[in-house]
């Protein structure tokens, strides 16, 4: 370990044991091996899978406890003797990741499309800590020196939005379709925005909470739905002039979304499933009719992130978000700072700061 001004030699890190039950402890230094950095964080972003993890527990047990935490900024502190690229004190946003060896893709020599990788805050110590280690950090893939202007809150954002860009890739948006996102948080805000810039000429969002809602608005929605006011379907209906959506996000993860897509997406048209279910998604054989035999609908999963195409939105201007960050927090505070993200009627970003 190098130390250095600033440098803490017993790291605070925010440990879920499980459901609701976070700690912050000191834990055992982290050392980087020869192919990892270690990253001193200075923001970290919760998403909704930290959420959802926090919620429920997850993996997390006494016995096996996790950090967690995966949309960071923070300085390289140290570098393994086989890193390029890097040194102490590079600002840096991004990730790393380890592949799991076994499966198709790592055997045919393209680990950068397993399925199964472990990643810091997903299988590995995250960033919801002091400091993290960043295993094969690819620079110009994955991680990244922050551009000139951007400050620590900004760039913990880019990981989002290079969640919701890969979603945008994958719907292959052409000019002039209308675009229904349905859930507005973080992701779905920064979904909506991405194809506003991708050349979709109507964006149409759906979402119960009134604070998203008029942020929704405010970032460029052209049509705004609180399905608790209003038939999100019918709404659609009346927007389009009866032609519905060539495409349907669901960012909201609700099973009741889901089912609204459905009816949502023209002939032919495309749904792209975004949110993470914490329910049972039960579909009628009637809707499942609709959508593959009479609409001829594609659905399509959207894990994946597109760091470029995220940070050239950024740089270009074409999409916001720091207006969506809504809360701040310090480490020690790291339980506070979960329970408002949960609440999605006044939270949308919530970040934590060691």
């Amino acid at each position: 370990m190098v130390y250095y001004e600033g440098y803490t030699p017993a790291m605070k890190a925010a440990i879920v044991y499980g459901p609701r039950d976070v700690r912050v402890e000191t834990v055992e230094d982290p050392s980087p091996r020869d192919d990892e950095i270690l990253v001193k964080v200075r923001t970290c972003g919760i998403c909704g899978t930290d959420a959802h993890t926090y919620k429920t527990g997850g993996t997390a047990s006494p016995q096996k406890p996790v950090i967690l935490g995966h949309e960071f900024s923070g300085e390289v502190a140290e570098v393994g003797r086989a890193i390029k690229g890097l040194k102490a004190g590079d600002r840096v946003l991004g990730t790393g990741y380890r592949n799991c060896g076994d499966c198709y893709w790592c055997r045919q020599g393209q680990p950068y499309r397993c399925p199964n990788p472990t990643v810091p805050g997903e299988g590995l110590p995250g960033a919801f800590a002091e400091y993290v280690i960043i295993p094969n950090p690819m620079l110009g893939m994955m991680l990244f020196h922050l551009p000139e202007g951007m400050d620590w809150e900004e760039a913990a954002t880019v990981e989002p939005l290079a969640v919701a860009c890969h979603a945008v890739r994958r719907a292959r948006i052409q000019a002039g379709e209308t675009v229904v996102v349905l859930g507005a948080g973080m992701i779905g805000q920064l979904v909506a925005q991405a194809c506003r810039a991708a050349g979709a000429s109507r964006i149409i969002v759906s979402e119960p909470s009134a604070t998203r809602l008029a942020m929704a608005s405010k970032l460029g929605a052209d049509v705004a739905i609180n399905p608790r006011e209003k038939d999100p379907v019918e709404a659609v209906r009346e927007a389009t002039a009866q032609q519905m959506a060539d495409v349907v996000f669901e960012c909201s993860g609700a099973p009741a979304a889901f089912g609204q897509a459905g009816h949502m997406v023209r002939a032919y048209g495309r749904i792209m499933q975004v949110g993470m279910f914490e329910q049972d998604l039960q579909l009628s054989p009637e809707l499942m009719s609709l959508m593959f035999q009479f609409r001829n609908v594609t659905l399509r999963g959207c894990g994946g992130q597109r760091w470029d195409m995220a940070l050239d939105l950024m740089r270009a201007g074409q999409v916001r978000t720091t207006d969506l960050i809504t809360h701040r927090f310090p480490l020690n505070q790291v339980r506070e700072a979960f329970n408002a993200q949960l609440n999605s009627d006044d939270a949308i970003k919530v970040l934590v700061k060691p």
